[in-house]
């Protein structure tokens, strides 16, 4: 009798454990595909909550193989037109003509304007902790470091294209910085 109870259980978790490998593969595809590509362009807004001030801001992006991001600023209007590049090689941000100044989060770790680099760069080389179906969408978690605090990025792939629309890093279990994510190409063909 007991042999029949265990067996149903027993046959749910092998379809949970299947499932759980299908999306982490899903996962690894899409960081095959953008690697493959050497990079990726979208365009992306971008909410930094400081608790009682919110900013956000409209970019476009392109990264490059080696993991460099430029961005110029589309919205709002008292910013537009500004750019700007974050290097793999010790995060190294320039700006031409006007600067974006905007307080540090996460203990100094990151600033708003570089929160495309830091989600585009999860995506590149972070530490996949988990990946998982939410409603039409694959979400693929990942720690960006091996510190005690890393920043972990969500990000919310299409279930149709299994291209980016959405993420969110946090810090400390908290979400600090979102990133609505709309025409996602790669850089070069992937197919």
């Amino acid at each position: 009798m007991r042999v029949w109870l265990v067996l149903p259980v027993l046959v749910i978790l092998c379809g949970c454990g299947k499932a759980a490998e299908s999306h982490m593969e899903e996962a690894l595809a899409f960081r095959a595909a953008l690697q493959g590509a050497g990079g990726c362009s979208f365009r992306g807004e971008i909410t930094a909550d400081y608790g009682n001030t919110v900013y956000t801001f409209t970019v476009a992006c392109t990264t490059e193989e080696d993991g460099a991001l430029s961005f110029t600023v589309e919205a709002p209007e008292t910013i537009a037109g500004i750019t700007g590049t974050v290097e793999a090689d010790g995060g190294k941000l320039t700006f031409a003509g006007t600067a974006l100044a905007f307080d540090l989060l996460a203990d100094g770790k990151v600033s708003p304007v570089t929160a495309p680099y830091v989600v585009a760069e999860s995506w590149r080389t972070g530490y996949i902790t988990a990946a998982g179906q939410e409603e039409q969408s694959l979400r693929m978690t990942v720690d960006t470091s091996f510190e005690e605090n890393p920043l972990t990025v969500d990000t919310w792939l299409d279930g149709e294209k299994g291209v980016p629309v959405f993420s969110e890093v946090c810090y400390n279990g908290q979400r600090i910085l979102t990133l609505t994510i709309w025409d996602f190409q790669y850089n070069r063909d992937t197919e």
